[in-house]
């Protein structure tokens, strides 16, 4: 089975603080961290499930919001939970939702 990339502490900024992107309102970089944090309650059911095409999903989404959001580390996550699941590896994909939960348990959005 491939090896399925994962995302080291190294990998995801040491600060808590994520600049706000120029242009994008405080209030919609809020809420769209906001429901990544509720979106991965349904990751976590999908994985229960063995789901596998709704995490894939749910890591592809992640991919192609987290950056123009402020996130590149979302994208980083949406990247390895997309590949993860397409392998049907459910280790690593219980150890991207801890260490996707971990993160979003402490990132704030900053100023511009």
């Amino acid at each position: 089975m491939p090896t399925t990339p994962d995302i080291s502490p190294s990998d995801l900024p040491s600060a808590r603080t994520v600049a706000l992107p120029k242009g994008l309102p405080p209030e919609l970089v809020s809420e769209y961290l906001d429901d990544c944090r509720k979106d991965l309650s349904a990751l976590s059911a999908a994985l229960i499930e063995r789901d596998y095409e709704r995490a894939r999903v749910f890591g592809h989404q992640m991919k192609g919001t987290g950056s123009p959001f402020g996130f590149p580390s979302l994208t980083r996550f949406g990247t390895a939970i997309e590949q993860a699941a397409a392998h049907n590896d459910l280790q690593a994909l219980d150890q991207l939702v801890h260490q996707l939960k971990e993160y979003l348990s402490r990132v704030e959005i900053g100023g511009e």
